[in-house]
């Protein structure tokens, strides 16, 4: 369930520590990234694989910005709730050489510690492109005392928690 906590960045709210989110809380979040990132023209997304597809696309349809690329960052070690986490390691950029140069919003469905939002930006800057970054989700619990704003260009909501993407395909035990 999603509660507003202010004007512009709603909190999910639920039984802590697994949040589980719906289509249309996706659909929400969706909206209100769009509200803040459309007027900014930017020429191309990249979702950083594989959660941040899925927003990315989304986002894409919703903004009207029909150039996608992605980025392959791997950290966590398997897909099971509450999964460890390891250093990000990345796998490269799709189209490199097309995003030198071009605005690109960088996209991906949760930030925690924000160690692969801030390997997908320097890398994105590594071959010329100008990236802001957005995200679904801030997870406070792992950013700690750590403001969303310092890590992340633009987030949709904030939990303190693990979260469970419609996208996922998983079952919570005990959870709708």
């Amino acid at each position: 369930m999603i509660a507003k906590t202010s004007a512009t960045t709603p909190a999910v709210t639920g039984p802590a520590p697994i949040h589980v989110l719906s289509w249309p809380e996706i659909d929400g979040i969706v909206e209100l990234l769009a509200d803040k990132v459309g007027h900014l023209n930017f020429e191309a997304i990249v979702g950083i694989s594989r959660s941040g597809l899925v927003p990315a696309v989304m986002l894409s349809h919703t903004i009207k910005v029909r150039a996608l690329s992605v980025i392959n960052i791997v950290r966590t070690v398997s897909d099971d709730i509450n999964a460890a986490k390891r250093d990000p390691v990345c796998h490269g950029i799709s189209n490199p050489e097309w995003l030198a140069g071009r605005k690109v919003l960088l996209v991906d469905d949760i930030v925690g510690k924000a160690q692969t939002v801030r390997m997908a930006t320097e890398a994105l800057r590594d071959v010329g492109a100008t990236p802001l970054s957005a995200t679904l989700v801030v997870n406070k619990a792992n950013l700690g005392d750590v403001a969303p704003e310092s890590v992340v260009d633009f987030h949709g909501c904030v939990v303190n928690g693990w979260v469970v993407f419609p996208w996922e395909g998983k079952a919570v035990v005990g959870r709708a």
